[in-house]
C-alpha cells in the first residue's frame, strides 16, 4: 500500500523521489549477517524504491530467523500457531550486524543506516566498532 502511494505521488508530479525522505526499520529476525540484505531487498521491492534514506535496527534483540516465505511480517513468536507461542532468540550480537548494516550503504541500497529502541551501554558498544 505505502509503495504504491509512492509510485503513485511520484507519477503524478505530487512529488519527486528526491523530496521524499523514507525510513525503514531491520526487524528482529533478520540480524544475521547473511539476512541483512534480503531484509532491505524485501523492503525496496515492497516500496518499489531502489533506495531508502534511512535504514534503522529495531530493537536490540535478535530473533530467530523467520524465512520471508514463510511469514512476513515475522511477527514477534516465533511460531504463532504453536500451542504456547513465544519468542525464541537468535545468537545475531549487533557487532555482526552492524558490518551489514554498513554494506547496505556501500551497496546504495540505503543512504544512512542507524538504531532504535538502545540503551547508551549499547550506543557506547557500538561506536567503538562502527566503521558509518
Amino acid at each position: 500500500e505505502v509503495g504504491e502511494g509512492i509510485r503513485r505521488a511520484i507519477a503524478e508530479g505530487v512529488c519527486t523521489r528526491e523530496e521524499l525522505w523514507v525510513t525503514s526499520k531491520l526487524w528482529n529476525t533478520f540480524h544475521s549477517p547473511a539476512h541483512v540484505e534480503v531484509a532491505c531487498r524485501k523492503t525496496l521491492s515492497d516500496l518499489g524504491l531502489t533506495y531508502v534514506d534511512l535504514y534503522l535496527i529495531h530493537f536490540p534483540i535478535s530473533q530467530r530467523y523467520v524465512p520471508i516465505d514463510t511469514r512476513y511480517p515475522p511477527e514477534w513468536v516465533h511460531d504463532p500457531e504453536a500451542a504456547t507461542p513465544r519468542m525464541e532468540y537468535a545468537a545475531a550480537p549487533l557487532h555482526m550486524t552492524w558490518p551489514a548494516m554498513e554494506a547496505l550503504v556501500d551497496a546504495g541500497l540505503t543512504r544512512n543506516i542507524g538504531v532504535c529502541n538502545m540503551a547508551s551501554s549499547q550506543l557506547r558498544d557500538l561506536l567503538s566498532y562502527a566503521r558509518l
